[in-house]
């Protein structure tokens, strides 16, 4: 059983390890592979394909009448009639469409951005997660070895009536459940890297390469702003689309102009010599279409206005959110820091400890309880420098969101 555990740990640590990529090409497979980026990539690409729908008149229209009873002209009695009309819109009409068609299908650029960004973040957060994971089982594997010496240590001590069954028992239940813990992690290892390959859109049992070492030292925050994340753009896109709209509205209150040509077939009369005879009518039409009685521009235009006034307010508190998280990001960051500092240092410190008590063992009798007691506060330490490490660059993963 023991043999297949560590089999089991061998093969996570290789697949963990195997074909090293970087975080940069993760996240750039995620973004090549993504289902839901080429989705509204498709929706961008349908929207600038409506722009060209746009510019067209309307359906050119055909008429024609045959008489049943004929009337009759001076130069002869009318057989048929036929007509043609075209509709042209006011001018500019047309140009005012096609620009807010435009307006409009730029707003899907700012959706695939945001689509982008939500997927990197989940990117970022499974990789660090797998770090964590990865080196909390080296730790707690390290710790394991350790404690295995002193349990070694213990038993050749109790045969010499230096140490006790207790000793030797109390090393073993903390040895059991740093077992149990390592484990426990190497499961949670494997969901993980699953769920990270589900992210990357690829077979869920491809090998992931993660860092060894991630140092928070190596993480430069500087000045940010969130002036131009893509949620604040896209509000200043909704505002122009609106401010296109207002100018169709306009437009739409406009006259149509109709311009036609009716063709009248005249029958010739008999017997009768009279200029013109029997000659065919051709009459050109001129015609407006005039919104007399159309009143409800004024009020799509206070629509867009009040319309403008909520956008302008979702933008202030859009962005008064962004800046609330981008303070709590680089808040954290900080403590995360403070954090490592720390725990490095106590770690040392411990280190010595245990060493001093291990010089003892040379020359008299060792106090198991007092050394397990300290070899578990290190771990302790490297722990909370582990998760401290996750957090500062999770920080900086929310500064990117935030501002890049």
């Amino acid at each position: 059983m023991k043999n297949k555990l560590l089999i089991t740990l061998s093969f996570v640590l290789i697949a963990i390890g195997s074909n090293a990529q970087s975080l940069q090409e993760y996240l750039d497979i995620a973004k090549d592979n993504s289902s839901e980026i080429q989705i509204k990539n498709y929706n961008y690409e349908l929207a600038k394909e409506k722009v060209f729908e746009i510019g067209n008149n309307n359906y050119t229209s055909f008429d024609f009448g045959y008489y049943i009873q004929r009337p009759e002209t001076r130069v002869g009695s009318q057989v048929a009639a036929g007509g043609i009309k075209q509709e042209f819109p006011w001018f500019g009409s047309k140009k005012a469409e096609k620009e807010f068609a435009k307006s409009n299908a730029e707003i899907w650029q700012y959706d695939i951005e945001l689509s982008e960004r939500d997927l990197f973040y989940k990117v970022k957060e499974a990789y660090y997660g797998l770090y964590q994971k990865q080196t909390i089982t080296d730790i707690l594997k390290e710790n394991k070895q350790i404690l295995m010496t002193y349990e070694t240590m213990a038993l050749a001590a109790l045969e010499n009536n230096k140490a006790t069954f207790s000793d030797v028992s109390l090393i073993r239940v903390q040895k059991n459940e740093l077992h149990r813990k390592m484990f426990q992690n190497i499961n949670e290892i494997e969901a993980l890297r699953k769920n990270m390959n589900r992210l990357l859109q690829r077979d869920i049992n491809e090998a992931l390469s993660i860092a060894d070492t991630l140092k928070v030292t190596d993480i430069l925050l500087g000045k940010y702003a969130v002036d131009n994340h893509p949620s604040l753009e896209k509000i200043d896109q909704l505002n122009h689309v609106l401010e296109y709209e207002n100018e169709l509205i306009d437009k739409d209150n406009t006259p149509i102009i109709a311009l036609g040509l009716d063709y009248i077939i005249v029958d010739e009369l008999s017997n009768v010599d009279i200029v013109d005879n029997g000659k065919d009518i051709i009459l050109p039409t001129v015609s407006f279409s005039i919104p007399l009685f159309n009143k409800d521009y004024k009020s799509k235009n206070n629509q867009i206005k009040i319309r403008q006034e909520q956008i302008l307010s979702e933008k202030i508190n859009q962005k008064r959110l962004l800046e609330m998280a981008l303070e709590d990001a680089l808040l954290s960051f900080n403590n995360s820091v403070l954090s490592v500092v720390a725990a490095q240092k106590n770690k040392e410190e411990i280190q010595h400890a245990i060493n001093i008590n291990l010089k003892a063992y040379e020359t008299g009798i060792l106090n198991y309880k007092n050394i397990v007691a300290l070899q578990l506060q290190k771990i302790k330490y490297q722990l909370m420098e582990v998760e401290a490490t996750k957090i500062a660059f999770m920080a900086k993963a929310t500064t990117e969101y935030l501002t890049n």
